[in-house]
């Protein structure tokens, strides 16, 4: 499970259920790693969050649950969608994100990652994925992302381009938090009304397990298409060059370790 997906269970778990925890990304404990005093990696770790606009891929998680709620749920009750946003809202706020992130970054600390993430960021082909990162999770886009996306089936994107968004959906766990995030509502929802529910209700609930699973196998493919249509239109000022370059930096090991 991506650390996305972890921190939307975790929150999510808070609010509804209360009692859980946050497992640390697993690492390779093998690795030497270099020492370094606790507020200096605390301030190295702060400084590539920064830089990084880490911040900017939950944001468009939460857009991407706000928008799958929205396409599926069309008649949704007002007073159960402010609801559901304003606990969406929360449970993905920077504040509840960032603190788990950050240990669990602290607690796998290793210098030479973190010195390779600040010099990736500090790189203008890094620099500039941030921006185009930060310009997409603003709000109000829908129609702009429809016409572009509508011009490129008159004019495909090279096989390199394509390939590359593949890489750096896959890298940076974006279908795969996105879709862990979802699936963190609907068990979180899910349990919360069953707390009220009569045994008999509860049986019946559990025999639909199967169903379930067929819907979030289908769920899963949904997502990742849409996840990769809205990375095309994100990325639509980037290079081919650039792409391959950010895809090279998320799956490289200091990558990894952030992302991962």
């Amino acid at each position: 499970m991506s650390r996305f997906a972890r921190v939307a269970v975790l929150s999510l778990a808070g609010l509804l259920l209360a009692g859980a925890t946050l497992p640390a990304g697993a690492q390779n404990k093998s690795r030497a790693r270099a020492k370094a005093a606790p507020d200096e990696r605390a301030a190295g770790i702060d400084e590539a969050l920064r830089v990084s606009g880490l911040r900017n891929h939950l944001t468009r998680v939460r857009l991407r649950l706000k928008q799958t709620i929205d396409d599926n749920n069309p008649n949704l009750d007002a007073d159960v969608r402010r609801w559901l946003w304003r606990t969406l809202d929360l449970a993905f706020s920077p504040d509840a994100y960032a603190k788990p992130v950050k240990q669990a970054l602290f607690d796998n600390y290793d210098a030479d990652f973190l010195t390779r993430v600040l010099v990736w960021y500090n790189f203008p082909a890094g620099r500039k994925m941030v921006r185009l990162e930060q310009s997409g999770a603003e709000p109000g886009q829908s129609q702009a992302r429809n016409r572009y996306l509508a011009t490129l089936e008159n004019r495909q994107p090279s096989e390199e381009r394509l390939v590359a968004i593949f890489r750096i959906d896959e890298a940076s766990r974006a279908s795969e938090g996105t879709f862990g995030a979802i699936r963190a509502v609907v068990i979180g929802w899910n349990r919360g009304i069953e707390q009220v529910m009569s045994e008999q209700a509860q049986q019946r609930a559990a025999q639909g397990e199967i169903a379930r699973d067929v819907f979030r196998a289908q769920m899963r493919d949904t997502v990742s298409e849409e996840v990769l249509r809205e990375l095309m239109y994100t990325y639509r000022g980037a290079s081919d060059a650039e792409l391959r370059a950010y895809a090279e930096f998320l799956e490289s090991d200091a990558g990894k370790w952030f992302f991962s």
